[in-house]
């Protein structure tokens, strides 16, 4: 039987493009934006279009290694390709700055709030695992929206080292919640990262398939649309239990 519950964190448990865009695409720019405005200097489209460039040819190589880089040294990373050499205690304040303003534009997926709650009521662990880059502003968003407390772990590709092409950060997330892989059921949006890469952990999962794509080679456990009354389903087909300890 399944004791314990993770959930992906961008477009599952949370809506959040501003910050998404940062993650992916934005985020070294932004940074020049913040540190020429300082100096009193425009970015040339010339500059910005060459770090937006480098920047994704960076995190595509991380998706293919699977080897994950915290924010501020993706940051230093493409800068010096291009000659730049950045304070680092600078480029991380300015990080936090940034996602900071992004903080303003997420808000809980519907259902994801009760979803939690009836969860954690029935004793079961729960954790976030999330291709993320940037800790921090998880439990930013998580505290902000009164989930903060609902969860045992928050374990982001940054702070695991792994990305979600990997194995590695699932099993970490399991060590964490000091329960066996197999006695876990991954949420998550995406069928390579979330359903692929949590049952090669040895995790069962759920697709939340929100974009109406077949799921006729999918190897999720279970399908669903929304997460509006997936606690009952989870409790259905899991078979899920209480924790011993946790009573």
């Amino acid at each position: 039987m399944t004791s314990a519950v993770t959930i992906d964190f961008h477009d599952t448990l949370f809506i959040c493009d501003d910050w998404f865009l940062l993650e992916v695409r934005d985020l070294p720019a932004k940074y020049l934006d913040w540190q020429f405005a300082r100096d009193g200097m425009p970015v040339s489209d010339d500059l910005r279009r060459r770090i937006t460039t480098d920047y994704r040819a960076l995190r595509q190589s991380v998706i293919e290694s699977g080897i994950e880089i915290d924010a501020t040294e993706n940051v230093l990373r493409v800068c010096s390709t291009l000659g730049m050499y950045p304070n680092r205690d600078e480029v991380a304040t300015a990080i936090d700055q940034l996602m900071r303003e992004a903080l303003s534009g997420a808000y809980p997926r519907p259902g994801a709030i009760d979803l939690l709650r009836t969860l954690k009521a029935a004793g079961i662990p729960l954790g976030v695992v999330s291709n993320a880059i940037h800790q921090p502003f998880l439990e930013w968003a998580l505290d902000a929206s009164g989930m903060a407390d609902l969860f045992d772990v928050v374990l982001t590709s940054a702070r695991a080292g792994y990305y979600k092409s990997r194995p590695e950060i699932y099993w970490r997330a399991a060590k964490e919640l000091d329960i066996a892989p197999e006695a876990i059921i991954h949420i998550g949006d995406s069928l390579r990262f979330d359903v692929t890469g949590a049952a090669r952990a040895g995790m069962r999962t759920v697709w939340l398939n929100l974009t109406d794509e077949p799921d006729g080679n999918c190897i999720a456990d279970l399908t669903v649309t929304h997460l509006d009354g997936l606690a009952p389903l989870l409790f259905n087909c899991f078979k899920l239990r209480r924790v011993l300890g946790n009573d």
